[in-house]
């Protein structure tokens, strides 16, 4: 009984005993995030609406939306489209018999800055919020290009968001 007592005693001071270390270390550990961003770009359609005559410049409107999960730079750029011999300057929509119809867009109402891909003098569209941005963009169909036979012309332009 006498060693049941000493030993339950030791027992009890070694678990009451401050334990004693040997020494500590430390590490740093790095912690990473990286987030990017993605943007999407819809376009609507610009209607130069029922002409009679291609005399005079003819102007329309219309908005491309962009939408940005993160907030970051992007830009928006424009092709130059599919007409044969377009260029960001003098886009073309075709019609019957292959004729031509010469347009071109622009950043602002005043329609001086060509929107292109940032090359040789004409623009891009520009931001850098996360959401919905809308961008208005106006065309112009170039007047004294009369005669032209009637019909339908048309143009299918790539809007393209860089982020």
């Amino acid at each position: 009984m006498n060693l049941l007592k000493s030993s339950l005693l030791a027992v009890a001071l070694l678990a009451t005993a401050p334990m004693a270390m040997a020494g500590t270390a430390t590490a740093s550990m790095n912690v990473t995030l990286t987030l990017n961003n993605s943007c999407t770009v819809a376009a609507n359609a610009l209607n130069f609406n029922t002409q009679t005559t291609l005399a005079a410049a003819v102007d329309a409107q219309t908005t491309l939306t962009v939408t940005c999960v993160s907030a970051g730079p992007y830009t928006v750029s424009l092709g130059a489209g599919g007409g044969t011999g377009a260029t960001f300057a003098s886009r073309k929509m075709t019609g019957p018999s292959a004729n031509t119809v010469n347009y071109s867009l622009y950043a602002e109402t005043g329609r001086t800055n060509v929107i292109g891909d940032g090359t040789s003098g004409n623009v891009t569209l520009a931001g850098s919020a996360s959401g919905v941005t809308t961008f208005d963009v106006y065309g112009r169909v170039f007047g004294s290009q009369n005669p032209k036979p009637a019909g339908v012309y048309t143009d299918t332009v790539t809007a393209t968001v860089s982020f």
